[in-house]
């Protein structure tokens, strides 16, 4: 029988498992805390070079002068159209394109005193679009052709005329060498790049075929139209493999993602959504716009998506979760079209205005980091005072 004297003595000789550990454990959590405000630093020094605040700061000459910063608003926007910008592109790391209801298309550079430059030719209505490499721009129209330029040049190639329908959507699938054309008649026609020969045309839709997508290998293609129904082809045997007509309202953009079998749905209804089309099934949705979304685009790692709405904003998602990462104000306009960079650091907008904007993509602009940003500007001698519309506004002290 153990008596209470062998317990005790028992007792104590039990290793204390955490004997030991809390000098460790401090040391590991004042690690983790320098690094995370050197994080916030570096996050903080991006915003105050992405947004210029430091080259916008030169304005200031006295206490009445002042700049509003707008946390979440475009780089720099400009009125390039005269009606309403239909399109954009990105043409390099630092050029772009856009097309508008003026039937003018032009390229220019975003971050540059340079004027634009207006290609001679025009498109009514036009939806652009270019290869991987970024060498060549075509810009499909509803006056029944896509013409073809090289970039970053300008210069005109060539014209692929589709005789008695206008040209709705566009796609160019550089791995085959093909160009796949969504008609207003809802037929999609697939021509040779390089003679522009139709290699087939098939019936894809029962009206307008508004958006045609290639996956990254070229191996699959996805189509949306007016009708509310999305369907998924193999181009090189003409055959339909899966297709959904469960949409009230036109589908007005589609993507594939990686996997070859998850689309990316978005459509008049205020809504996207994520369509599995192997399963048949809706596995995901992205709410939080309160406007028809007009255009989705999927940033080169395929993490993010960019959405673009009548409700005058650009919202980022994370496009495993479905959860929204950020939403971009700033535009006077609803947003007709956004494009991701090839960098991923950036993205192209076009709106109702005749306006195209460029936007750094901010995702992690903490209160933390706004605090330090704030700090920076004080020690530097500034005032700064937030606003409740997403701004800040930054005066000389006195």
């Amino acid at each position: 029988m153990t008596n209470e004297n062998d317990l005790e003595r028992n007792t104590g000789d039990i290793e204390n498992p955490f004997s030991g550990l809390s000098g460790d454990i401090k040391e590991r959590l004042d690690k983790e805390r320098i690094e995370n405000e050197i994080g916030d630093r570096q996050i903080a020094l991006d915003f105050i070079r992405i947004f210029r605040i430091k080259e916008r700061l030169s304005i200031l000459k006295d206490q009445r002068d002042s700049i509003e910063v707008m946390l979440s608003g475009p780089l720099f926007t400009k009125t390039l159209h005269k009606d309403p910008v239909t399109s954009v592109a990105f043409i390099s790391e630092s050029a772009c394109a856009s097309v508008g209801m003026d039937q003018r298309i032009q390229l220019w550079q975003p971050m540059s005193d340079e004027n634009p430059i207006r290609l001679e030719q025009t498109a009514y209505q036009g939806y652009l679009t270019t290869d991987e490499e970024k060498t060549i721009l075509a810009c499909g129209s509803l006056d029944k052709t896509v013409q073809i330029w090289e970039i970053p040049s300008g210069k005109y190639l060539k014209t692929l005329d589709l005789g008695g329908f206008g040209v709705t959507s566009l796609a160019l699938d550089p791995s085959t060498g093909t160009i796949a054309t969504g008609l207003y008649n809802g037929n999609i026609r697939i021509s040779d790049l390089d003679t522009l020969e139709t290699r087939t045309e098939f019936r894809a839709h029962e009206n307008a075929v508004t958006s045609i997508a290639f996956s990254s290998s070229g191996i699959n293609m996805v189509s949306g139209g007016v009708d509310g129904s999305v369907n998924v082809w193999r181009p090189s045997t003409d055959s339909h493999i899966a297709g959904i007509n469960e949409f009230d309202s036109p589908v007005t953009c589609v993507k594939l993602l990686g996997d070859e079998r998850s689309v990316i749905i978005a459509s008049q209804s205020k809504q996207i959504q994520k369509w599995d089309s192997h399963q048949r099934e809706i596995t995901g949705t992205f709410s939080g716009h309160s406007g028809e979304v007009y255009a989705v685009t999927l940033s080169p790692d395929g993490i993010l998506m960019a959405s673009s709405s009548k409700d005058n904003t650009i919202r980022i998602w994370d496009v495993e979760s479905c959860v929204e990462r950020k939403t971009l104000r700033g535009n006077r306009g609803r947003i007709n079209d956004v494009r991701f960079s090839s960098d991923g650091e950036h993205l192209l907008s076009g709106n109702s205005e005749g306006e195209v904007s460029y936007w750094g993509v901010q995702l992690d602009v903490t209160k933390r980091v706004l605090d330090i940003v704030e700090e920076m500007l004080v020690e530097g001698g500034f005032n700064v005072r937030r606003t409740r519309k997403q701004t800040i506004i930054i005066s000389l002290m006195a």
